[in-house]
């Protein structure tokens, strides 16, 4: 009878998946992950991938301490991080230039009517969503709109060919509309971002004093008469 592994690596089409042990203790889960990647450093030189997790929930730091034993044994350049909860697009396929995030969109869904209140506007985009956090030297580059589910943090960077959604706070660098598209906006809970980009524009953020307190600032970046603009949510 086979030993069950608390940690399988496969590579898959859209990048490598890792199964996790959801009964063995996260510290021994660690020790052998870096074991298995060390060993198969070949496997992983020069590529770039999308990783995706299985087998156990996750804290982010926890998935974050993973993604770092990976980038340490290896050369992979991780492109993108799934959970079993990731929620792919509803439309077309990804930028084969872009980040390879998963290897077919839903193939049917209900078609719905869209409703609007009078005078509202909207715009369509293809939406890709990450669930996490964005650390220094990381980087998620997609041709639609993204939205992140964590904190962007300095030193990391999001580039959308649509707008830039940020369920967390916005430290690192964030392009929206990277395709020259001047009606995109960048949201965040708390913008506090490094720079922004609106299509071509750009708008730098000073960083404010030492031992300053700053408060949560729900707010999105948009373009207005040539200028970058923030306004509250």
């Amino acid at each position: 009878m086979a030993v069950k592994q608390p940690v399988m690596i496969k590579g898959q089409l859209d990048g490598i998946n890792i199964t996790l042990d959801e009964a063995v203790d996260f510290d021994i889960l660690k020790e052998n992950l870096r074991k298995k990647v060390s060993r198969g450093r070949k496997f992983f030189e020069g590529s770039n991938s999308t990783v995706s997790f299985a087998g156990r929930e996750m804290s982010d730091d926890e998935e974050q301490n993973l993604i770092d034993i990976i980038l340490e044994e290896t050369n992979l350049d991780v492109t993108f991080i799934r959970s079993e909860g990731f929620t792919p697009p509803l439309t077309a396929s990804p930028s084969k230039t872009g980040m390879n995030a998963y290897s077919s969109a839903v193939s049917s869904v209900t078609k719905i009517s869209n409703q609007f209140p009078a005078g509202f506007s909207y715009r369509e985009s293809n939406t890709a969503y990450y669930k996490g956090g964005l650390r220094s030297g990381q980087t998620i580059r997609f041709e639609g709109s993204v939205v992140i589910m964590g904190d962007i943090n300095p030193g990391s960077e999001v580039v959308a060919g649509g707008n830039v959604v940020v369920l967390g706070a916005l430290k690192g660098m964030a392009h929206a509309g990277a395709k020259g598209d001047l009606q995109c906006h960048i949201a965040a809970l708390d913008l506090r971002p490094t720079q922004v980009r609106i299509a071509d524009i750009i708008s730098y953020v000073p960083a404010p004093p030492k031992g300053k307190k700053v408060e949560n600032n729900p707010s999105y970046a948009y373009i207005k008469d040539g200028q970058v603009f923030v306004a509250p949510l």
